[in-house]
């Protein structure tokens, strides 16, 4: 019998993270995900970062200063994950993996954490032929479900990335507040994305995760055949030989890398670019700690 993927995660989680980041993922006083809770508590000042929809106008407009409502912290949080399982996903990733089985890795590893801290997780995925929406629910079925779905529906035949709408569908089906990790590749979100994401973060505390590309001209094992999976047709031999070629393409990844990033530190999101399924879980516990880091640890 297959293991689970549940079970492959939580074994990568065990062998391959450090004892502080052990700790960290299995306290029990405290959630990593920080969110709102329903209960009324106090006012403070915004900060970069905070979301909108706590801003409380009556008291900002009687201040002259932003204020935003702090609420008591709920029992049981709600998370939610965007899962891109489009064409791309099923490609190489930058280490040599599968790009689908570094974000089912990714996705395991909320799963985990939100198991261990008595948290739910939900997932909005597919494409607008066939998407995917699975409730927020904590049982080892369930995740395990969520994990085998996402998958499962990513394959090089699946639609390719349609990040807009996959970020459309997200707030329109995710009407309570959640953390909301974004799983995808190195291109998406795009910056043409900006509105869309600054909507979802007036409702849900948002990280994204990007998986990064292998060399699309992989000119370290020449022998080897590329195929676009998203618009299937073999990259020529000459190109991939091309000194130019590749002085173009990485100088346009490099550009593509740096606005996409800039465009999500613009948003105050946490975010992390991962290499593939050898180093998300390392990379995720990094951005989880810098995370926590940010938000204050008292």
């Amino acid at each position: 019998m297959a293991t689970s993927l549940l079970t492959r995660v939580k074994a990568r989680v065990d062998l391959h993270t450090s004892s502080r980041a052990r700790g960290l993922i299995q306290g029990r006083g405290r959630s990593l995900f920080k969110g709102s809770g329903e209960d009324f508590d106090d006012l403070k000042y915004y900060q970069p970062g905070d979301k909108i929809s706590d801003i409380d106008w009556k008291a900002t407009a009687r201040s002259g200063e932003p204020l935003i409502r702090q609420f008591n912290e709920e029992r049981v949080r709600h998370l939610s994950i965007v899962a891109d399982t489009s064409s791309a996903m099923a490609a190489t990733a930058a280490d040599g993996t599968s790009k689908r089985d570094a974000a089912v890795m990714a996705a395991g590893l909320v799963c985990f954490l939100a198991q261990k801290n008595g948290d739910l997780v939900g997932m909005v995925g597919g494409g607008e032929d066939r998407p995917i929406q699975l409730p927020s629910r904590s049982s080892d079925g369930h995740l395990e479900l969520l994990l085998r779905s996402m998958q499962q529906a990513t394959t090089t035949s699946a639609a390719s990335t349609d990040s807009a709408w996959l970020l459309e569908r997200a707030f329109r089906v995710t009407s309570r507040a959640t953390l909301m990790t974004i799983i995808t590749d190195e291109a998406h979100p795009t910056v043409e994305d900006f509105s869309l994401l600054r909507r979802l973060t007036t409702r849900h505390d948002v990280m994204v995760v990007r998986i990064a590309d292998a060399d699309p001209l992989l000119r370290e094992d020449p022998g080897h055949d590329v195929v676009d999976v998203d618009a299937p047709r073999e990259v020529a031999s000459l190109a991939r030989a091309s000194k130019r070629v590749a002085r173009d393409v990485e100088a346009y990844r490099r550009a593509r890398r740096d606005g996409i990033s800039q465009m999500l530190d613009r948003l105050h999101l946490t975010h992390v670019l991962t290499q593939g399924e050898s180093t998300v879980v390392e990379d995720m516990v990094q951005m989880l700690r810098e995370r926590e880091y940010r938000h204050g640890s008292g």
